[in-house]
C-alpha cells in the first residue's frame, strides 16, 4: 500500500477530512488531490505533521506496521523496575531515601581514594 493510500484509509478510520489534514500541512486540497490521482506520496517534510495529525508514529505511516519497541534498560535495571514496583507506594518513597542516602555516602567514601584506589588522606 501507497502512503497516500494509508493517509486516505486514515481519513476514514480517524472520521477526519481531507481539508483538516489540508490546513495542518498549509496545502491546498488540489495538492493532495493531485497526489492520489498520480498515486505520488506527499514529500517527506510532511510526514511528521502528518503522522501527528492522525496521532500515529513515523513507522507506521511509511510501512503500515508499528516498530518493534526498542529496549533501553540492562537487566539489572529492569530487576531493580520490578522489585521497585512490586513495594506498596508508602515504601517506595521510603526506599528512595535509602538510596540516595546509599549514593550520598558511596560519594564520600571515594574522596578519599586515589586512581589506584587506595585510600589516601
Amino acid at each position: 500500500m501507497e502512503i497516500i493510500e494509508r493517509i486516505y484509509q486514515l481519513l476514514e478510520e480517524k472520521d477526519r477530512r481531507a481539508y483538516e489534514l489540508c490546513e495542518a500541512l498549509s496545502i491546498r486540497t488540489s495538492t493532495m488531490s493531485t497526489w492520489k490521482a498520480r498515486t505520488n506520496d506527499p514529500p517527506a517534510r510532511y510526514m511528521k505533521t502528518i503522522s501527528d495529525f492522525f496521532g500515529v508514529s513515523l513507522d507506521y505511516l511509511l510501512t503500515g506496521q508499528e516498530a518493534p519497541v526498542r529496549k533501553n534498560t540492562t537487566q539489572e535495571e529492569d530487576t531493580l523496575l520490578e522489585l521497585f514496583r512490586s513495594l506498596p507506594e508508602h515504601k517506595k518513597y521510603e526506599y528512595i531515601g535509602e538510596l540516595k542516602g546509599f549514593l550520598k555516602a558511596y560519594t564520600e567514601s571515594q574522596r578519599y581514594l586515589d586512581d589506584e584506589k587506595r585510600l589516601s588522606v
